[in-house]
């Protein structure tokens, strides 16, 4: 017998997938039905919290407020709210299946940690075998629309500086171009065990034509977040600030990647018709990027138009790594991912823009 579960992909869109009840029966795994089963939906949830957030312990289930936050990527996330003041509302989050593929799940805890004591994200309040409950910040996630809007495109890249002048205790090495090869291997492999047709000897051309162009565009090693689409990106009604979140695949990079990866998400919307497809017709114009690099140098005080223009450099050349990290990442998930998505024509997609940008 198998057990209907509901998830959401990178996409942001609601899937359904299937897997073995067998899979699940483990003492702290969180089990999603359908979301149109309120009532068992919320039981199982209020369960999950009962014994892990404190505040939460003698709390029934008739009592908690259970809804589904759209814009998450990777993972499912509920906002979970109770009428009694400890903890009163909270952000639960259900990891993604088969994403641990992609990240350590140990590694992407302790940068969590790491930067919610450096004021980025939020707090920590309990871990169950497939997920985490959060604090929950008071506000709401961007639009596809709101990171291209001039004001709150300043204040992004603002953020982003802050976040790469934090210093996390992990492998300092950059990673992107080691990343891309072991996804190119893995993909591969899978591609070929599933049958599925790629033309790996024009992407292995690809990754080497890339590397030899980034060796001729330095780009300082920061801590980068690597996955700054807009669902990661919510707004504090309290201070209009921007918060970003999900922490997955954040690791050390040129910083160049961050900001290429960020402008190439401006082509995405993720809840539209065909979220597989960007529209690469809203990639930053050059005044575009120039306006998001300055107020990103804006910090140092001492902004030129050379710093300015060598910054859109970066950004514009690591964009195209970008390109084929997630064409790999979605022709993998092709292979294995039971989520209802064309992770093949979105891995193809961005392989395309790797050529045509």
């Amino acid at each position: 017998m198998a057990l209907l579960r509901t998830i959401l992909p990178r996409c942001g869109k609601a899937i359904r997938y299937k897997s073995a009840l067998a899979a699940i029966e483990q003492q702290n795994f969180l089990v999603l039905p359908p979301f149109d089963q309120k009532e068992l939906l919320c039981k199982n949830v209020t369960t999950a919290l009962k014994s892990t957030v404190p505040g939460w312990e003698n709390t029934p289930s008739s009592q908690v407020k259970v809804e589904h936050l759209s814009g998450a990527m990777t993972n499912v996330i509920f906002t979970c709210s109770k009428p009694t003041p400890i903890n009163e509302k909270v952000l639960l989050r259900v990891y993604g299946s088969g994403t641990d593929a992609f990240f350590c799940r140990n590694e992407e805890m302790a940068v969590f940690q790491e930067l919610s004591r450096n004021q980025f994200g939020v707090r920590l309040l309990g871990e169950f075998d497939n997920g985490r409950v959060e604090s929950m910040i008071d506000g709401r996630t961007c639009t596809a629309a709101d990171i291209r809007n001039p004001i709150l495109s300043q204040k992004i890249a603002i953020k982003f500086r802050q976040f790469h002048n934090v210093h996390v205790d992990i492998d300092r090495n950059p990673r992107i171009l080691n990343n891309i090869n072991k996804l190119f291997n893995d993909a591969k492999h899978k591609c070929a065990k599933a049958n599925i047709s790629v033309d790996f000897t024009a992407f292995a051309n690809d990754i080497s034509t890339l590397t030899n162009l980034l060796r001729t565009v330095p780009s300082p090693i920061v801590f980068c977040h690597n996955d700054l689409q807009y669902g990661n990106i919510m707004l504090s009604s309290k201070t209009n600030d921007v918060v970003f979140i999900d922490f997955e695949y954040s690791h050390y990079n040129p910083r160049g990647y961050d900001l290429g990866n960020h402008f190439s998400e401006w082509c995405y919307d993720y809840h539209g018709e065909t979220p597989e497809f960007g529209d690469f017709t809203k990639y930053p114009s050059v005044e575009e990027q120039r306006a998001f690099c300055r107020a990103y140098l804006s910090a140092d005080g001492n902004i030129n138009d050379e710093a300015v223009e060598s910054l859109c450099r970066e950004a514009n050349a690591y964009a195209l790594a970008t390109h084929l990290f997630w064409s790999l990442w979605g022709f993998i998930q092709a292979t294995q991912s039971s989520i209802e998505f064309d992770f093949y024509s979105y891995a193809t997609c961005r392989w395309g823009a790797f050529h045509s940008q």
